[in-house]
């Protein structure tokens, strides 16, 4: 595909990556997720960066979740709204999936971790490039707890450093794992479009505990 557009919005970091053939343009912006008023800027910029227009897009991707609430929205409506408009295709990855990826050689298991607040975290076990547990909602001991088994761990993500490698030997975390990954994301969403075609319009995202305004309305229980 030559000209694909993705967007990251799951964490405090907003990331757009734009391929136009074998070129690629990618910004990553420390924004504190304040997405709503940075994402159209930041796409128009890439686009013109990349100099292309709007019309020439072929596919957009965005994260599926797990991630920020208010962020996964904010993305997944602005790809939507991109899609219908230009009358494209468009799909998901699950974020703990781009933010693992290209860590296959690493002998261990590979963690990425977004702070999911309350002192818990959305992450990942992935070893040899694959997921051994789906997308997960811990505790930090919770997670330490299944990570036992492996000698070597790795923690990656933009909340990596917010683990504590230093409760037994092995434990480390990325020094680049808060950099944007919208890059792995693009590459990741050409290959599920490539293998499982376009998203149906009503999919959305992977929330895996309710939102703070869910429980003020519902309450905590099932």
């Amino acid at each position: 595909m030559n000209c694909v557009l993705s967007v990251d919005t799951a964490s405090s970091l907003l990331g757009v990556c734009l391929k136009k053939e074998n070129s690629w343009f990618e910004m990553t912006i420390q924004d504190g997720l304040k997405h709503s008023e940075n994402l159209m800027d930041t796409i128009l910029l890439i686009l013109k960066e990349g100099n292309v227009k709007k019309e020439e897009l072929e596919l957009l991707v965005c994260s599926e979740g797990p991630g920020s609430f208010t962020g996964l929205r904010i993305g997944m409506s602005t790809i939507k709204g991109m899609a219908f408009g230009l009358k494209i295709p468009h799909t998901t990855i699950l974020t703990t999936d781009y933010l693992a990826y290209g860590y296959d050689y690493f002998p261990g298991a590979v963690v990425p971790i977004l702070d999911a607040r309350k002192k818990r975290y959305y992450c990942g076990i992935y070893s040899e490039g694959q997921s051994i547990s789906g997308a997960l909602d811990l505790s930090e001991d919770q997670l330490l707890a299944k990570l036992e088994k492996f000698e070597n761990v790795l923690f990656t993500g933009p909340d990596c450093s917010m683990i504590k490698t230093d409760s037994r030997p092995g434990l480390f975390f990325d020094g680049n794992g808060s950099q944007g990954r919208s890059r792995q994301l693009l590459e990741l969403g050409i290959k599920r479009f490539q293998k499982e075609g376009a998203l149906d319009e009503s999919s959305g995202p992977l929330y895996l505990r309710k939102s703070e305004a869910e429980i003020a309305l519902y309450g905590d229980h099932i």
